[in-house]
């Protein structure tokens, strides 16, 4: 058997199950910590909101933007991440891995174990795992994918305030106005939370001026931001335009 043909073949084998995402179309990553509602009593996570964790989680959601080409947003709230990744600047834009699939969710994943294993801010040092999804999404249902998101951040912000005052059994099939009043009773407000604990945390980008090897250069710079908008919110609109 000739070395070439058998190297043929078995590569024909992988590019079987290669799949790209379509060019030129907004591509979401999304990254979930695999069984963190174990992990967090491991380590001793504080409840409802443990700022190591969201310190964290914001640390690794900025590392993520910086690595990976072409994203432009990172969304986190709970134990997930969201990235916006854009190909579509200019003509010559290259896509991360040029779409690749599987190298896309396995390089994202191995990235944000990483960094989160090798910063964590708690003593006892328990190994966390993460998992990634890629897909792409018209340009028009970017903003609603973070609705989504925020959303899903908001309930699981009440939910998770009114289990570390209440017993379970307490709050099955509660509706939002009753866990709210609930908590009042303890003396809580979700309302007078941090708008972290709330809506989660953006890291956005603004683009600086460097010095490169032939003159200035544009480069994007990543920074947190705690205190983001509602994303429905008219409020919002501008915060959206720059990621357009």
């Amino acid at each position: 058997m000739r070395r070439n043909a058998l190297s043929d073949r078995m590569k024909e084998y992988e590019r079987a199950s290669e799949l790209r995402l379509t060019r030129r179309l907004p591509m979401i990553i999304r990254l979930d910590g695999k069984a963190f509602h174990s992990w967090t009593k491991k380590v001793g996570c504080v409840r409802p909101f443990d700022h190591r964790l969201m310190d964290m989680m914001a640390g690794v959601t900025q590392y993520l933007c910086e690595g990976i080409a072409g994203v432009v947003l990172g969304y986190t709230q709970s134990d997930e991440i969201s990235l916006l990744v854009r190909d579509d600047q200019n003509l010559d834009t290259e896509a991360w891995f040029d779409k690749r699939l599987q190298k896309v969710v396995s390089l994202a994943a191995a990235s944000a174990t990483y960094w989160f294993n090798s910063s964590s801010l708690f003593e006892k040092k328990v190994p966390a795992f993460f998992d990634a999804r890629a897909f792409v999404l018209p340009e028009n249902e970017v903003r609603n994918y973070f609705i989504w998101r925020q959303e899903d951040a908001t309930t699981n912000s009440l939910s998770m305030l009114a289990q570390s005052l209440y017993e379970h059994e307490t709050l099955q099939h509660r509706k939002w106005s009753d866990l709210q009043d609930l908590c009042w009773r303890k003396g809580r407000n979700w309302n007078d939370l941090e708008t972290a604990e709330k809506r989660g945390v953006c890291v956005c980008c603004h683009r600086v001026v460097v010095q490169g090897r032939q003159g200035p250069v544009e480069r994007l710079k990543f920074f947190v931001d705690r205190e983001i908008p509602i994303f429905t919110s008219r409020d919002a609109d501008g915060f959206w335009r720059q990621f357009a």
